[in-house]
């Protein structure tokens, strides 16, 4: 409770929408947003010829999506997940910025979608996941081509709020805790030191807090 009182006490914590540098701070996605993206991303893929690479390039859009939101990891270390980071559902990562060792078994619905997309374009356990088409052949695509792909999909859902490739970790950590109410599981799924940064991280405001308070019955009805 300490905590979130220090958080209710900082200066535009409720409704923040800057940083100190006046820059934009990135959202979550609100779920049916993110479903409407993924409708969107599906209906790009599904009007090309299954055969042609714009059929892949927006099916392996869609597995980016499905990774990010399911993952929870940083953009710039899930464009570069290869099969055999997955192998068999066993999930291994190392974390780009941070260093730190993620291990853990995939939920069984995310690795067959995922490895359905690897058998049919006969990815190799060493090669890309996401594989570009700009530049050389066999190099991931860049995080300024995954955030442009986030960026069309997010306008053409009609989303208006601040997005981009960061949502989709956040929204990884913000549904966790939306279904749960588990904030300390939550700090542990996004590997951050303190509950109160996560509180910050999945923008937890107050009122969502009161929410659950009026949401608690322990009453009984006897007689």
């Amino acid at each position: 409770m300490r905590t979130l009182r220090r958080l209710q006490r900082t200066k535009g914590y409720l409704r923040k929408t800057a940083d100190k540098h006046g820059r934009e701070i990135v959202k979550p996605f609100i779920k049916k947003d993110f479903d409407e993206m993924v409708r969107c991303c599906l209906n790009h893929r599904d009007k090309h010829n299954p055969e042609s690479w714009k059929y892949r390039v927006w099916y392996r859009n869609y597995i980016l999506l499905i990774l990010g939101v399911n993952t929870g990891n940083r953009i710039e270390t899930l464009i570069e997940l290869t099969p055999r980071d997955i192998a068999g559902g066993q999930y291994t990562c190392v974390e780009m910025k941070t260093g730190k060792v993620q291990q853990f078994t995939m939920n069984s619905d995310v690795y067959s979608t995922v490895s359905e997309y690897i058998e049919r374009y006969g990815i190799q356990p060493n090669e890309y996941i996401f594989e570009s088409r700009q530049g050389l052949k066999g190099y991931p695509i860049t995080r300024q081509q995954a955030w442009r792909v986030i960026k069309q999909l997010a306008k053409e859902a009609g989303i208006e709020y601040p997005v981009a490739c960061h949502s989709l970790r956040k929204s990884y950590g913000r549904w966790y805790w939306d279904s749960t109410h588990d904030l300390l599981t939550t700090q542990k799924l996004l590997m951050h030191e303190s509950a109160a940064e996560t509180m910050l991280y999945i923008m937890l405001e107050p009122s969502d807090i009161q929410e659950v308070r009026e949401s608690i019955n322990h009453t009984e009805k006897w007689g």
